[in-house]
């Protein structure tokens, strides 16, 4: 069997790729090959290294692969289900996608995402999928997400409110407090202000304070919130130069609101 690449797969090779295709599989271990085509650890080791040089699994990590069905073509790219397959992926461990990707999905950004980022409470090493990369955020905890149908597959994404509260808790993931205030704009007709600021809150004093001063500088909303203690940077991923405080919300400026409003200026 060959491909348009000219990869010449053998006889056992074809066998594994109908059994994975006939499987429908998604994630797959060295260990569950071995099962399926009854062979020995060692021999399904190097089938998996093999397949993996020809682009038809894609390793994650040590003996954990994507398989690629044929349909993915001879690279090994098939963007469409990317994300799709976070589910099998990701197993049991709690996770959602959020940051550029949610803001690409919930339509809240024109930024096209350079890769899938998922917030999960598990460790887990950046890896390039299907023609995507995809890259983890350790979080403590995990905020709120909804179930949504992608190439037919139920995936977890942030809802709308908590990808927000996330590109607050880490301005760095999604183009700072300006990528955060943009968010926040291009969302104010579908908010839950209560309940974002319920989140916001939950999340932490500082997401709290930069959620006040962003709401108050879109004059979307004032939040009331009793006197602050100490302060924190505005934008934690931006330079660390100080140009002002907002004794208020217990802020240290360091981007400024011309900066921070420069979208509007498209509008």
């Amino acid at each position: 069997m060959r491909t348009q690449n000219n990869y010449r797969f053998g006889e056992l090779e074809t066998r594994a790729l109908f059994a994975l295709e006939e499987a429908d599989a998604g994630l797959v271990t060295s260990e569950q090959l071995a099962r399926m085509l009854q062979l020995s650890s060692g021999r399904a080791n190097k089938l998996a290294w093999q397949l993996a040089r020809k682009n038809r699994l894609i390793r994650i990590k040590k003996g954990t692969y994507f398989f690629a069905p044929m349909k993915s073509g001879a690279k090994g790219e098939w963007s469409e289900e990317a994300m799709a397959l976070l589910s099998s992926m990701m197993g049991d461990a709690p996770y959602y996608i959020s940051f550029w990707a949610a803001l690409n999905f919930h339509m809240l950004t024109e930024q096209i995402p350079i890769a899938v980022q998922v917030a999960s409470t598990k460790r887990m090493r950046a890896f390039d999928a299907f023609g995507t990369k995809f890259s983890f955020v350790k979080v403590k905890k995990l905020g709120e997400w909804k179930i949504e149908k992608i190439a037919g597959k139920e995936v977890k994404i942030a809802t709308v409110e908590q990808v927000i509260v996330d590109c607050l808790a880490h301005p760095k993931y999604s183009g700072g407090i300006p990528g955060a205030c943009k968010a926040i704009w291009e969302a104010r007709g579908k908010l839950d202000y209560g309940h974002l600021e319920a989140s916001a809150g939950g999340a932490s004093s500082a997401v709290a304070r930069r959620l006040g001063y962003l709401l108050e500088l879109l004059k979307l909303r004032q939040i009331k919130m009793g006197k602050p203690l100490g302060l924190r940077w505005l934008d934690p991923s931006a330079e660390k130069k100080e140009i002002g405080i907002s004794k208020k919300w217990g802020l240290k400026i360091n981007v400024g609101k011309e900066d921070i409003l420069e979208f509007q200026r498209g509008y």
